[in-house]
């Protein structure tokens, strides 16, 4: 899963300011699709198979016929996911120097001891204890690899999922790292189960960044964050505060020829104030060459980074993590 997260934050970004296209006439549609899905397709070449070959054999102890072709891993830059013929078992691994980084196998619920299985009822239940967590039967079994040794580590996690929920058990890991626990999860919900308060909360948020009335079409909590949708735009909250806003059809300026520094601060500092109750004066503000968008900081600590479209109106504002990765994460 910390690998997963990496590849989120670094590909994040390119996902959010690409062109949105308009849509689709009917009859190009499934040509779309067929070009999508040809896309990912990644070819393995007789050298590339033989190594991964060596390294599912090293796992399962056994030959497993694997498919000839894998596929891109979405949000990852060079990850790639060939899965065996049969289904059970997939391979992940980096497309430019071929180092594979982890293995995967289909099991059944009861590799996972039943203490193991309470630890994650006990962490899901904390988080939301109004839901029932059935695990389903199949689970994820993930074992790291060493690529640069060509030979089985660790960490050894497992992907167990249910109705409306997905969740990352670290069974175990490397010496300072977490292991028997929880490492990350992700339950959804619908906008009827969702907290009054809370959804005032965003709608308030939402009406006063982009005067827009929100009407929830999904939501989920991850450990620290609830992220909530509809079709124009996205927002995050930790603690039952707002940290990150998104709208999803306003195309961001790239350059800050149309919109200066300054021009950029004097359109945010109302919002950020009514939004996030934070006071941008002593902020200086700076166009960001890399990730087209406006970042305030105070000494070297980013606090806030915007993007405005042509009009100045806020595509996106973020006071979180985001900050750091030079868009809000998951908002899409």
């Amino acid at each position: 899963m910390n690998v997963e997260k990496v590849i989120l934050a670094s590909m994040i970004v390119s996902s959010m300011f690409g062109t949105l296209a308009g849509p689709i006439p009917a009859g190009a549609e499934a040509a779309q699709e067929q070009k999508q899905t040809d896309n990912k397709k990644v070819q393995i070449d007789n050298k590339l198979a033989a190594k991964l070959q060596k390294a599912i054999k090293q796992y399962a102890g056994k030959e497993i016929k694997l498919k000839n072709v894998g596929e891109k891993i979405e949000f990852s830059p060079d990850g790639v996911k060939v899965e065996s013929v049969d289904g059970t078992y997939a391979i992940r691994f980096n497309a430019g120097n071929s180092k594979i980084w982890q293995i995967e196998e289909k099991v059944t619920i009861d590799k996972v001891s039943k203490e193991d299985q309470d630890k994650v009822l006990k962490v899901l239940k904390g988080a939301y204890a109004n839901k029932t967590y059935d695990f389903n039967k199949e689970v994820i079994m993930q074992r790291g690899y060493d690529g640069d040794k060509e030979k089985l580590g660790v960490p050894l996690s497992y992907k167990l999922t249910g109705k409306d929920f997905e969740v990352y058990f670290f069974k175990e890991n490397a010496p300072q790292m977490p292991k028997d626990e929880v490492s990350a999860f992700e339950i959804k919900f619908t906008k009827e189960e969702l907290d009054p308060k809370l959804l005032e909360t965003a709608t308030k948020a939402i009406k006063t960044a982009f005067n827009h009335d929100l009407e929830v079409t999904s939501a989920k909590l991850n450990r620290f964050t609830w992220t909530l949708h509809d079709k124009d735009v996205s927002l995050q909250m930790e603690n039952g505060k707002v940290t990150n806003l998104l709208h999803k059809t306003r195309k961001a300026v790239t350059t800050n020829k149309e919109i200066t520094e300054k021009e950029a601060k004097e359109v945010v500092a109302p919002l950020a104030k009514q939004v996030f109750n934070m006071d941008i004066a002593g902020l200086e503000v700076k166009w960001d060459s890399t990730y087209k968008n406006y970042y305030f900081v105070k000494g070297k600590k980013i606090e806030l980074r915007v993007a405005l479209d042509a009009d100045k109106n806020v595509v996106f504002i973020t006071s979180g993590v985001g900050v750091l990765y030079g868009t809000p994460l998951g908002m899409l």
